[in-house]
């Protein structure tokens, strides 16, 4: 009965776009504060232009230009003219935090072969590779501004005060927004504008739509009236047809799907068996429903779920992570099981048990009353969590990172790369011991590898080293951890509140990696040799004889020269977790300065 209800409905569907096939696309759309026109529309009428602008009916955000990379995100802020709009690209923002040399690549502006987009104002890069013989690039690029980077240099030159000739060989031209003609500064808001072909304009004006056949060629379909009794000439055939063979059609697919469905949980179960060692507790979907008392104390959100408090029926308490059901392939959940299942340690959370009921995925980790350790460093911190850090139990806490990952990559039978090391995946005990924690985008490499396969590059902008971005800069291994753990170390030891804030919109322009090497020289010369801690004490004495500020200084400034040694640009320049335990332990004695970080 449920699926002849369907199908009336369906053909009730179909007879409405039969009977309104003729009817025209309205001149403009209201969108919030402005209208649109072709090329744009809504999501509701597609066939009504090339692009399609999301949001127009809600009042949270800002509307968004839809593009064909899933990955942009252009949010219309304003429209100052019938072909111009204010943007702000969600992309580009995050972009600007990191290092320039990071920053200067193409923009990805919307692609049609109707329309041509440009934007304003905007400043030109030139990138030429390091390894590029031609001469003249030094002689043509004189007066230019410089920036050097790892596998190419950057020139540009401001104001623009010429047209620029042919591009050199070897050398990449690319543009950016910048705040104004007047101002250098990156931004990510920006004015796009766009200008409609001739012919498209022109086949949209008489009631067609613009398309390109197989050859890319454009052409224009019509839909005027002749459609209209075409339709009805074949219509009435079309829906007996149809009729039947919907029905038949639909059965068929909600049968695949079904079947499809039981196939990946199998999987996924022997996935299970094959790959979980000494398998946690494993519980229905309603035992954690009871566990959480109906999810009823939030503790926070992650990238792949919520987590929630809840407890054992002994009382002991547990933190669940209840998994989204977007994922239907159960990748992160698969990763997290099978690789916290393989380890042991006093520094990676505990997985007490899992929740595999269907589509309702879980996992039931130890509680963790203290926390993340986000909440313990960076600007926004209390100085009440401020003052239950001090610099020995920062240092332990540090010590404790580099075990935990020390015992991934070289601990386990399975080299484990986690691939997502932050603040806000390192929790902390009732002792404010350090576990590390979210599996989601973790690797296993077997037989002890130590390149992983290419990879989507997921993470956290900030964190991620730079392999995961660009092969050209090497393959990403364990090393990649390595690099996110010196960042987080940095973080650590407040190198983030050594900047000048002098104005929140430079502030992208400085590295705080490249702010602290700069803070050492200066200390080493006004204090001596200080690129070196002190020598161990006598019987197990890390810092001798040491008053505690002294002390503390020097665990300040260890920490900050093996942070910068983990982020060496080149994998290969940078130690293994091992050798970071040593360094931190102080069994080399004295810490060399690295070289300046290429960033």
């Amino acid at each position: 009965m449920a699926l002849g209800n369907h199908m009336i409905m369906l053909l009730l569907c179909l007879l409405l776009l039969l009977l309104n096939a003729h009817s025209k696309c309205p001149k403009s759309y209201a969108c919030r504060n402005f209208s649109l026109e072709f090329p744009f529309t809504i999501s509701s009428d597609p066939d009504c232009g090339i692009f399609i602008v999301d949001g127009c009916d809600s009042q949270i955000g800002h509307p968004t230009l839809r593009t064909a990379d899933p990955t942009s995100s252009f949010q219309i802020l304003q429209k100052p003219s019938t072909n111009a709009f204010l943007i702000h690209d969600g992309v580009l923002q995050q972009l600007l935090g990191l290092p320039t040399c990071y920053t200067v690549g193409n923009m990805s502006l919307p692609q049609s072969p109707f329309v041509s987009f440009t934007f304003y104002p905007k400043l030109t890069f030139f990138a030429c590779y390091n390894q590029t013989p031609d001469h003249r690039i030094s002689d043509y690029f004189q007066s230019y501004r410089v920036l050097r980077c790892n596998i190419s240099t950057v020139y540009y030159i401001f104001p623009e005060t010429r047209q620029a000739p042919a591009i050199p060989s070897g050398c990449l031209v690319t543009q950016l927004p910048i705040k104004s003609d007047s101002s250098p500064f990156l931004t990510a808001n920006f004015t796009l504008e766009w200008k409609v072909s001739q012919y498209c304009s022109e086949c949209y004006k008489g009631g067609g739509q613009c398309l390109t056949d197989n050859q890319r060629q454009f052409y224009c379909r019509k839909t005027g009236n002749t459609r209209v009794t075409k339709i009805a000439l074949i219509g009435g055939m079309a829906i007996a047809a149809l009729t039947s063979s919907l029905v038949t059609a639909f059965v068929f697919i909600w049968r695949k799907r079904a079947k499809a469905k039981q196939e990946r949980e199998k999987e996924i179960e022997l996935y299970l068996e094959e790959n979980v060692n000494l398998a946690p507790m494993r519980c229905k979907y309603s035992k954690i429903k009871k566990m959480t008392n109906s999810f009823s104390e939030h503790l926070g959100r992650g990238g792949f779920g919520c987590v929630y408090k809840g407890k054992f029926p002994n009382g002991h308490p547990v933190a669940v992570k209840v998994l989204n059901e977007s994922n239907e392939y159960g990748e992160d959940f698969m990763n997290e099981v099978a690789s916290i299942s393989r380890t042991s340690h006093i520094n990676i959370v505990g997985l007490l048990g899992f929740c595999f009921d269907g589509s309702k995925r879980a996992l039931i980790y130890d509680f963790m009353p203290n926390g993340s350790l986000e909440k313990f460093i960076g600007n926004n911190v209390s100085a009440s969590q401020k003052s239950r850090l001090g610099w020995d139990k920062l240092f332990e806490i540090a010590l404790g990172i580099a075990r935990g990952l020390d015992y991934l990559h070289q601990g386990c039978s399975t080299r484990i790369l986690h691939l997502d090391i932050k603040p806000q995946n390192i929790l902390l005990d009732k002792d404010m011991n350090p576990r590390i924690s979210d599996f989601g985008l973790s690797k296993l490499c077997p037989n002890r590898s130590s390149i992983v396969s290419r990879m989507v590059a997921r993470g956290t902008i900030g964190y991620m080293a730079p392999e995961v971005f660009s092969r050209n800069f090497g393959e990403v291994s364990y090393k990649s951890d390595v690099y996110s753990y010196g960042m987080l170390v940095l973080e650590m030891a407040g190198g983030r509140r050594t900047i000048e804030l002098r104005d929140e919109d430079h502030t992208s322009e400085i590295h705080f990696p490249h702010n602290l090497y700069k803070q050492l020289e200066l200390n080493a010369e006004r204090d001596g040799d200080l690129y070196r801690t002190i020598n161990a004490g006598r019987d197990g004495d890390l810092y001798g004889t040491m008053n505690e500020e002294e002390e503390s200084q020097h665990m300040e400034r260890n920490l900050i020269i093996v942070g910068l040694w983990c982020i060496q640009t080149n994998p290969k320049d940078r130690p293994s977790m091992t050798r970071v335990v040593e360094m931190l332990e102080g069994k080399f004695g004295t810490l060399e300065a690295p070289p300046m970080p290429n960033l």
